[in-house]
């Protein structure tokens, strides 16, 4: 009898201390924002710990063209398309081995080919063509090419199958990260790429053709509009954006859809936070300047 109530109380104190640790667990760990405000009043320390995918949903919160969102929806598709992903990536993987040359020998570049193929290939995944025809892509005079939030942000792939060069590179990098892989967003003139970069590896990578390609730095100081050094430094072109400046990134798409619908105060709001992390952007201060002289 006196065994036997020994277990049981060694039984309890198991249950006991596993619930509090548990509970040291549970209440420690790092909850996640739930709406664009809770997300904007992060620290860079926190920012850095949340998803890419979360980040960018939460900006097209209230957008035009996000009426039907649902985070958690699309975060689960996200989920689903990287396992296909790795998958794509075991089934085809013998074709690296057999034609290394083709990838420049690179794993990482056969990764990636194969993430790029499966988003538009398998998922169908790709460009809003009307905003190619009617011109909404090239004119960097005005805010129409921010009309739909689903053009830019990544609700649009989950809803539609559809995106622009705002959101494609954004998916690439959400999928990518959930794979494992070290990618990074960057932005050129008018433009905006991905990058793989493990610190011994780096490439860029350009959706904005059949496939998947891999070009220079030094073709984005010429596409699609020319730049010059001191644009590329003040605008911070041609850098691996850290989660802060991902951020701001996704806030100020979120400003461009708010400016084009005249919602001016709140567009006002979202670019001032943009620019804390940009602070030398001509471009950004200007359409500020532009809102604030409007609302």
């Amino acid at each position: 009898m006196k065994k036997k109530r020994n277990v049981l109380i060694a039984l309890s104190c198991a249950i006991v201390l596993g619930a509090t640790a548990f509970g040291i667990y549970f209440v420690s760990k790092p909850s996640l924002p739930k709406t664009y405000v809770e997300l904007t009043v992060l620290s860079s320390g926190k920012i850095a710990s949340v998803d890419i995918a979360l980040m960018n949903l939460l900006c097209a919160e209230g957008l035009p063209g996000a009426e039907n969102l649902n985070v958690d929806e699309c975060l689960s598709a996200l989920d689903q398309w990287a396992e296909l992903v790795k998958q794509n990536e075991d089934t085809y993987s013998s074709q690296f081995f057999r034609n290394q040359g083709r990838y420049d020998n690179s794993y990482a570049k056969f990764q990636v080919v194969n993430l790029g193929l499966t988003l538009k290939d398998d998922l169908k995944c790709g460009y809003n063509q009307e905003l190619v025809r009617s011109g909404a892509m090239e004119d960097l005079q005005s805010t129409r090419f921010f009309q739909n939030s689903r053009d830019l942000f990544l609700h649009g792939f989950v809803e539609t199958r559809v995106g622009s060069c705002s959101s494609l590179p954004v998916l690439m990098v959400a999928i990518g990260r959930r794979c494992g892989y070290p990618l990074h967003l960057v932005t050129c003139k008018g433009h905006l790429f991905c990058r793989w970069d493990d610190g011994h590896e780096r490439f860029n990578i350009e959706t904005a053709c059949p496939g998947v390609d891999v070009q220079p730095d030094s073709y984005y100081m010429k596409w699609p509009y020319p730049t010059t050094e001191a644009e590329a430094k003040s605008e911070k072109y041609l850098k691996n954006l850290d989660s802060m400046e991902e951020l701001a990134l996704f806030v100020w798409q979120r400003a461009m859809c708010l400016d084009e619908h005249d919602r001016f105060t709140e567009a006002s709001e979202a670019y001032f936070i943009a620019l804390q992390s940009f602070p030398d952007s001509k471009y950004l201060k200007a359409y500020l300047s532009n809102v604030n002289w409007r609302e």
